[in-house]
């Protein structure tokens, strides 16, 4: 809580559920009660964990929030782009369909633009929004179509249920203009025993996008880097932690750890020692 605090990241909604909130934890979830892996509810569920686990490959940190009033969202969090201060925030629904997917697909993610308390707005709400349109099967012409003609920034992928790798992502120029101009794909090739299997991989300005867990880490390196700021007289308890951020938010509700500056030395703030003497005057 405090990290999200400071980094500004939008609260998350609970969990629909007490029993699982990956996918490891629902399969061992569904193994104890001998759910049937044929159910609508393994299915869906399973396959909106597959989908949290391969994003955040690249990248995004999801919340299933998927349930019975879902209202068609089924993941919401944020994107940490390379070169970007402040995370992107997306919506996602899953589609574990067989049939074809059509273009009544992308009107429905576009409803959840304008959905009220809703689990995007909890989520990841406020300001731009990007809607991720997740699904087993290729984007039909109908689908490219749409996205094509939305007057919001969508994101179609294409992940397989089985293996769990991502096949295609596409987007609109809403999201280029969002945010997404230096995104890009890469086609990557895997041999196995008795095949050449293909998936693709997103990069940023043609470096692959580092993974969620390499940005978290850079988050916790840089947050004590910020954190250091203060505590020339030694470390702070928590308490006192979250009450200078109570003070730095009240005077200067700008500030946070720059993420620009990660991977280098000197100051990650904007504050000047001026501005940090009277923070402390406060405290």
């Amino acid at each position: 809580p405090l990290t999200r605090r400071l980094f500004k990241l939008p609260s998350l909604p609970p969990t629909p559920s007490q029993n699982h909130h990956d996918l490891p934890s629902f399969l061992a979830y569904a193994d104890r009660i001998a759910l049937p892996e044929s159910s609508t509810t393994y299915v869906g569920t399973h396959y909106e964990y597959t989908v949290q686990q391969v994003l955040r490959r690249f990248a995004f940190s999801l919340r299933r929030v998927g349930g019975r009033d879902d209202l068609g969202v089924d993941l919401v969090g944020t994107w940490h782009l390379p070169k970007h201060e402040h995370p992107l925030r997306v919506f996602v629904q899953c589609k574990a369909l067989k049939t074809k997917l059509g273009p009544n697909l992308v009107r429905e993610l576009e409803g959840s633009f304008n959905l009220r308390s809703s689990p995007v707005d909890s989520g990841g709400g406020g300001g731009g929004k990007l809607g991720v349109l997740v699904g087993t099967r290729e984007a039909t012409k109908g689908v490219r179509d749409a996205m094509a003609r939305s007057s919001y920034p969508v994101m179609w992928m294409m992940v397989e249920k089985e293996r769990g790798t991502l096949l295609q992502a596409l987007w609109n120029a809403k999201g280029e203009e969002m945010g997404l101009g230096g995104l890009g794909v890469e086609v990557q090739f895997s041999s196995e025993p008795s095949s050449i299997t293909k998936n693709i991989a997103l990069t940023w300005d043609g470096e692959e996008i580092p993974g969620m867990d390499e940005v978290e880490r850079d988050m916790a390196r840089l947050e004590d880097r910020w954190m250091a700021l203060w505590e020339k007289d030694g470390p702070m308890p928590e308490s006192r932690k979250w009450a200078l951020l109570d003070i730095v938010e009240k005077l200067y509700p700008g500030e946070k750890p720059l993420v620009g500056t990660m991977g280098f030395t000197g100051t990650c703030s904007i504050l000047s020692d001026e501005d940090r003497k009277k923070v402390l005057q406060l405290l």
